[in-house]
């Protein structure tokens, strides 16, 4: 049986979210049904894993502004599937991809609202140029069912009716022998600390100075979480800065829920990642998060800042809702682990290949 060769059009070694997907597919795609190729940055940071010395790669070296055409046409020149999720160089790789006959998909991995869609478009230089980019795919996903309906009814883009959901690789913070006796520790983690709701975890602080609240990541230079801090005369909350995989999953194992109250977000895998270390997570309901949590059984999905200080107060007097909820939230990230959803991409895959 022949096999499918796979550029995936993101910078495996370097830090963005599309890239780090890039960087996933190229390790759990079935070596034995697919070759992959994939770009790297000359100043990428990742290291190389087991996995890279049996991909291709194209590299961009400097100047990085004309050497990435170079990379992304050797890319698409080689490859029966494109697959380009970074929308980098729309007009030259939809040229590329259309003059050689090569199938293309990509995934829109944001949820468009007022805020943001501006930025989006300017990218492309006008919505009208954005829709006629992604109309150029032979597949479009969505990564949630959300916000394929949310962006179409905004932009009028359309993608599948399938979802092709992102995965998370759980090892990193599976904990199946998580024992929750009570609530006493909460976390928030991000590293754009505003957007994802710190002043509303501060007031939660304020209203339940029994638990204490740990925070993790930065503001950009946003805002200073310790002056924030001092400002409101919390000594309720520990901030621990920005932290690696390995100290923030030593740090999980004393914290009880995830508070993460964004009210914008595409999927954030920050809900699975928590999860597998068995530290459910209390969402809001604005982005659609009970698509794949579960409200009261492997996750919390309320719609008020009050009903989070509900939920948070409720758990405090009920440790074995806690425990259980805590139990379900393990199973939750499994559903979601790479080693899963990986299913999903290749079977969009071959399909695509396999298309007349």
């Amino acid at each position: 049986m022949k096999k499918i060769k796979v550029f995936l059009g993101g910078y495996i070694n370097s830090i963005n979210a599309q890239n780090l997907n890039c960087r996933a597919l190229a390790k759990y795609l079935d070596p034995n049904r697919f070759d992959v190729a994939a770009l790297k940055l000359y100043s990428g940071t990742l290291p190389d894993e087991p996995f890279t010395k049996h991909i291709k790669v194209f590299t961009a070296f400097y100047p990085f502004k004309l050497s990435r055409y170079l990379a992304y046409t050797m890319g698409i020149f080689w490859a029966d599937i494109v697959y380009l999720p970074k929308g980098e160089l729309p007009k030259y790789t939809t040229f590329l991809t259309k003059l050689l006959k090569k199938k293309t998909f990509s995934t829109i991995e944001i949820t468009y609202d007022e805020s943001n869609l501006k930025n989006i478009t300017n990218h492309f230089g006008s919505l009208d140029n954005m829709k006629t980019y992604y109309d150029s795919f032979d597949r479009l996903f969505s990564i949630t069912g959300f916000m394929r309906r949310k962006n179409e009814k905004l932009t009028g883009i359309k993608t599948d009716p399938k979802t092709l959901y992102l995965g998370t690789d759980i090892t990193t913070f599976l904990n199946e022998s998580k024992k929750t006796d009570h609530l006493g520790n909460v976390i928030i983690i991000g590293n754009d600390l505003i957007r994802k709701g710190i002043y509303e975890y501060l007031d939660l602080a304020k209203q339940i100075p029994s638990i204490t609240f740990h925070i993790v990541g930065s503001g950009n230079g946003k805002i200073n979480i310790p002056d924030e801090i001092k400002k409101r005369n919390l000594d309720n909350i520990i901030y621990h800065g920005t932290l690696t995989h390995n100290e923030l999953k030593n740090l999980l194992k004393i914290i009880d829920l995830h508070i993460f109250p964004s009210r914008s977000e595409g999927f954030p895998k920050v809900t699975l990642e928590t999860a597998a270390a068995g530290v459910p997570s209390l969402v809001y309901s604005d982005y659609g998060a009970d698509e794949w949590i579960t409200h009261n059984k492997d996750g919390f999905v309320v719609h008020t800042l009050n009903e989070m200080e509900e939920i948070i107060k409720k758990l405090s007097d009920e440790p074995e809702k806690l425990r259980e909820v805590s139990k379900n939230a393990i199973q939750l990230a499994k559903r979601f682990d790479w080693d899963t959803v990986i299913k999903d991409w290749e079977a969009a895959m071959e399909e695509l290949y396999n298309e007349k």
